[in-house]
């Protein structure tokens, strides 16, 4: 957490906020993260002006108008806050933009476990290059991703978690997508026919989407720029929903432990 539907959200409303703005001011709060703050982020970024933001899998790029880019990697609980006041620093804050307008984008990370890079070549570092597909395109490359997985011995869900085959995927979307398919989590990649990995990407796709429709989902430290929650969390049919019946055939949804995570999935329809 945060996935790609969250990420996906964050990029969109920073655009709508920060995209033709200069940067005239930053201030480095707290460098400790991941990876510390880069130490000439002051001199790389001042008075550049916001061109664009995309994101790649769980990735987000901020182009700036001298060809260097922000990266960021959220982790577990980073967020970015927008704010027109006066910045009063809060607990966790580590770094504070502010823009021509008087408007500061604030980064917040209580756990450290996100980061924030600085380059000009973005697509040659952290590993970009081994990212998978888009989930938004896995349907167009179904036969690539087929033949890779027949060679593949692992769990279909520890599959969906590896960002070099699918990225962007997470483990609160690996139960949902999985569920939604019908299929067991503890299938191995091997073991699928073409149909069944069809349905499963169509699953994964209608579930990114939706996802990103609701402003991704809203557990525990997560919230959007703006403050706003998102809420495809009321629609989780699996996820946290231990021991609660199925919505489809009422048997009692199990937890357990796979790969060091929990694993969400109804015993019955997934069988």
């Amino acid at each position: 957490m945060p996935e790609l539907p969250e990420v996906e959200t964050v990029c969109r409303v920073l655009s709508k906020n920060i995209i033709g703005l200069t940067i005239k001011k930053v201030e480095i709060i707290n460098k400790n993260l991941r990876y510390p703050l880069p130490s000439n982020i002051k001199k790389k970024i001042f008075q550049s002006k916001i061109k664009s933001i995309i994101r790649r899998g769980k990735y987000g790029l901020i182009l700036l108008s001298n060809r260097n880019v922000i990266i960021f990697h959220l982790g577990m609980t980073g967020k970015f806050k927008i704010d027109l006041r006066v910045y009063k620093k809060t607990k966790h804050d580590h770094l504070v933009l502010e823009f021509n307008n008087n408007l500061k984008l604030i980064y917040n990370d209580v756990r450290k476990f996100g980061y924030i890079k600085l380059a000009e070549k973005p697509f040659d570092i952290f590993n970009f290059k081994n990212l998978g597909y888009e989930p938004s395109i896995v349907i167009n490359f179904r036969d690539i991703l087929f033949a890779k997985i027949k060679r593949r011995k692992a769990s279909i869900k520890d599959i969906l978690l590896d960002q070099s085959f699918i990225c962007g995927v997470g483990n609160i979307y690996a139960s949902e997508i999985l569920y939604k398919a019908k299929i067991s989590p503890f299938k191995k990649g091997i073991k699928f026919y073409k149909n069944e990995f069809t349905v499963l990407l169509k699953a994964l796709q209608n579930i990114i989407e939706e996802a990103i429709k609701k402003g991704g989902s809203s557990i525990k430290d997560y919230a959007s720029p703006q403050d706003d929650l998102g809420y495809f969390q009321t629609q989780f049919q699996v996820y946290d929903r231990e021991g609660l019946p199925c919505y489809y055939c009422k048997s009692l949804i199990t937890r357990v432990k796979q790969g060091g995570r929990s694993t969400f999935f109804c015993i019955k329809c997934q069988n």
